[in-house]
């Protein structure tokens, strides 16, 4: 494989590699390269990780990062970024809360079969 891809793909594939070998710092050196080129699921690995203090990589929670690229990710259709942004909104963490945009992005990932946005619009429902 490429050790210096351009290609998005590519660096996607070569982070996951340096994750299964345990090198976080150059899984997210990559995962952030195929991001900044629209790579969608590296996106929202970069996203999620971002949100949360227990992440892959051992970074610093930064819910404006987990914000920007949750959404990057959730603006291309990828359904557990839609999902997670909607959490986000319906939290407030990183944001604002705001029920309609939190409904708006959960609706979306739901629209879309993800089983965790159609189980929480559910519950919503029975209320």
């Amino acid at each position: 494989m490429n050790e210096n891809p351009t290609d998005a793909d590519e660096q996607f594939e070569l982070a996951k590699n340096y994750v299964t070998g345990g090198d976080r710092e150059k899984a997210l050196y990559w995962f952030t390269k195929a991001a900044e080129q629209s790579h969608t699921e590296a996106q929202y690995i970069i996203g999620t990780s971002y949100g949360t203090y227990d992440n892959i990589f051992g970074i610093q929670k930064d819910p404006e990062k987990a914000v920007y690229w949750s959404t990057k990710a959730a603006e291309q259709g990828h359904a557990g970024a839609q999902f997670y942004l909607g959490l986000i909104y319906a939290t407030g963490d990183g944001v604002p809360k705001d029920w309609e945009e939190a409904e708006y992005w959960v609706t979306k990932a739901a629209e879309q079969g993800n089983e965790d946005a159609e189980r929480m619009l559910a519950q919503l429902d029975s209320l």
